[in-house]
């Protein structure tokens, strides 16, 4: 929760505290935007994961798999919360998008409105948090690269500035910490009060 509230907090104030892009910023959306074409297919698809309607999808699978109503439902509200808390963010700092600081930025997408912080970013990052601590300690990396994938094809799709992005996932890593101490499935020191997670380990206490 810590760390997601900095990221959070680090990058809104760097990004209001200026009215132009920072060249280190720049520089790293244009390395990341001019990659080739043939890796928009690769990216494509995890960053549905992080539409509204591709979040719902896997809230649906989570309870599938899971048969943890609490599992569930934290993600539903995590990534609803994300969702709805990026345009929150968005209006209240009123960055526009790549194409209005950058000439020539490569649009794999139409993406209208503000910049910061990427709603695809936020939900992202707000359902890993959600299941990583549910997972088995080798599927837990793979669950943050593909959140990482997701941030990184608002980059290169020219949606959003690498900013935008670490905002976005900051406010995923705060909803999604959140989500998971309300519905009592734990976290770092905190107990796990959810018995219908028998077949999943979890980290920080023993399956019941």
């Amino acid at each position: 929760m810590l760390g997601g509230a900095v990221l959070l907090a680090a990058s809104w104030i760097f990004v209001v505290a200026r009215d132009t892009v920072p060249l280190g910023e720049e520089r790293l959306f244009i390395d990341i935007n001019d990659l080739p074409g043939f890796v928009w297919p690769i990216v494509w698809v995890p960053m549905q994961i992080g539409s509204l309607v591709g979040s719902l999808v896997v809230v649906a699978l989570i309870g599938i798999v899971s048969r943890s109503w609490r599992l569930t439902a934290a993600a539903l509200v995590a990534s609803q919360v994300a969702w709805w808390g990026a345009k929150w963010v968005k209006g209240l700092v009123g960055r526009g998008r790549p194409s209005e600081y950058i000439a020539n930025v490569h649009l794999r997408e139409h993406a209208g409105g503000l910049g910061y912080a990427s709603g695809h970013s936020a939900v992202a990052f707000a359902l890993a948090a959600v299941v990583v601590p549910s997972l088995p300690r080798r599927w837990q990396p793979v669950v943050w690269i593909i959140a990482g994938v997701v941030a990184f094809g608002r980059i290169y799709a020219g949606a959003h500035l690498p900013l935008d992005v670490v905002g976005g996932a900051g406010l995923g890593l705060l909803v999604g910490t959140l989500s998971r101490w309300a519905f009592g499935l734990g976290g770092e020191g905190l107990p796990v009060h959810d018995p219908e997670l028998h077949d999943i380990p979890v980290r920080d206490a023993p399956a019941t």
